[in-house]
This record gives structure tokens, sequence and C-alpha cells, in this order.
């Protein structure tokens, strides 16, 4: 961003609003708010740029539908799985701190997901350039070094919002929601800000890095009366979005050692097994597309 104020701006505040305001963006799936995260925007080897945003399963569920349709190629019904586009919007900001508007709305695909985990990554529809502001995610070997107390900021779309951010500190790292990690913190959080980011500072690297996704708020009470503790929010830790991402081919995001290319290679093997399997099932040949998108 050029901006003719910052010389005017400290330069911590300069890499507060860089580094961990301006890489979230809102996100609206079919009547759904809420939050997604650049993590990765560069291009591949024919220069056709590819940014991948994290956010919530439950963010985007709304956009993902399966369906028994009658197949005729192999005369029985199959389930089929049919994914909508999002809608993810990034803002625009004069002297740093004032959101003047939306400076781009872009179509996010739905990559993959976990639902039980409560992760999905999207892929932009935007390929000839990259997006300006990625978040830059805590080395996996560091993350023992995160510790309760350690200070931190929730950055999302809460109830809709253009992007806030708030501040607290790591309270709890032990708990365990069906069947997955979570970790807890005091930075306040709320309906929306869902798929946002958790940041924590770095000494060592002198930058804010991309530690965790806020997905859920602690409630009180029964009923309609249920009201939200917002300085106990709950978000995925780095090391089950680490496991999503290595799981699921996207190593080049975290590994400069690993092309994209490769990784695509490694889903289209992938794609190729199940196919067989299907084969081997259905005693047809199926486009392993049909089968799961």
């Amino acid at each position: 961003m050029n901006n003719k104020y910052a010389k005017k701006v400290d330069e911590d505040v300069i890499k507060k609003h860089e580094q961990m305001l301006y890489p979230v963006c809102r996100i609206r799936s079919k009547n759904v708010g809420g939050s997604g995260t650049v993590i990765y925007s560069d291009k591949d080897e024919e220069d056709k740029y590819h940014t991948f945003i994290l956010t919530n399963h439950h963010v985007i569920e709304n956009s993902i539908k399966v369906q028994e349709k009658w197949d005729p190629s192999v005369g029985m019904e199959i389930k089929k799985e049919m994914r909508s586009p999002v809608d993810v919007e990034f803002f625009y900001y004069e002297n740093f701190s004032k959101c003047k508007g939306v400076s781009g709305s872009y179509k996010g695909i739905v990559r993959d997901y976990w639902a039980d985990a409560d992760i999905a990554i999207l892929e932009l529809d935007k390929h000839e350039e990259p997006v300006e502001y990625v978040a830059k995610t805590i080395p996996e070997e560091d993350i023992q070094d995160i510790k309760v107390f350690d200070e931190v900021w929730a950055v999302g779309a809460s109830l809709g919002h253009e992007p806030l951010a708030t501040y607290g500190h790591i309270v709890f790292m032990d708990e365990i929601i069906d069947d997955y990690p979570y970790w807890m913190s005091t930075a306040q959080t709320i309906f929306g800000n869902s798929g946002g980011a958790v940041f924590r500072y770095s000494k060592e690297r002198d930058r804010y890095e991309f530690i965790g996704i806020p997905s859920r708020v602690a409630v009180t009470g029964l009923g309609f009366s249920q009201s939200p503790i917002t300085h106990m929010g709950w978000f995925i830790p780095p090391t089950t979005i680490y496991k999503f991402l290595r799981e699921n081919d996207y190593e080049f995001i975290f590994n400069p050692d690993v092309t994209y290319e490769e990784c695509m290679e490694k889903k289209k093997k992938k794609r190729e097994r199940a196919k067989k399997l299907a084969m081997a099932k259905l005693g047809e040949v199926v486009d392993i597309e049909d089968l799961f998108h």
C-alpha cells in the first residue's frame, strides 16, 4: 500500500496494520457472514497467481451440498458434492486506520475442508496479480514456544463489520472439543470473527505471526437467553493448521522447498487412486470430479 502518511506513523503501528489487519478479509456465504485470512499469494511456473485463504468450515458450509442424483453412466444413484463460490471482500484504508470501504470483492472457491475440525481453505478467483498483504504463519518448529500469558491479537469481521482487532493473552491450551484441540485467549471475539486470525508477536523475527483461527466463543445461560462470553474465545491452534495443510497437499504454502506444481501432482495422484476405488465398487469408469465435486 503506497501510503503518503507512512512517515508520520510509528513503525510498529505500520507492522500491526500490514501484518495483522490487512491480510484479514470478510466472507459472505449464503446469508452467513464470517472472516478469512490470506496465508499465500504467489505465482506458479506459468506466471499464474494463486491466493489461498484459511477460514472455518462453519463459515462456508452453506455453500457445500451433497445431493443424491441418478447417474446413467453407472445405472444407480450416486451422492455428489456441489460447491458454490463464496464472496470474499478486502478493504481500502487511508492513513492506515481509516477504512474507506471495499477495495475488491472476489469469488472464493472452496478447495478443501475438514468439517469435524472446523477448518477450510479457499482459493481466490483472481489470478493475474497477487494479494498485497499475506499473513506470516509461525514456523512449525517454534509452536512449542507459545505459552499461556503470551499476548495475542484477534482480527475478524465481528458481527459482519469491517475487520476489527482486539487484544488479550492466551489463557488455556488444553481444551478438546469434538476430539480436536483448541486454545483459548482473552482477545474479545464474537459471531463474525469466525475464520479470522489470532496473531502473536515474534521478537526473534520481529513480526506478527498467524497462530490460529477464531472458531468458538463461550456462552452462558439457557434457551433463548444465552449470552456470549466474548473474552473466552477458542481458536484452532497452529498444530491443527499445519496438519490440515500437509495432509491436503498444501505444503508449498509453508515450505519454500516444495512447489505448487509438486503439490498439485500429489493431489492428482490421490484422485486417481480414489477413482480406482470407485471403479472397483461400482464396476464402471466414473469421473472422480463427478463423484466428489
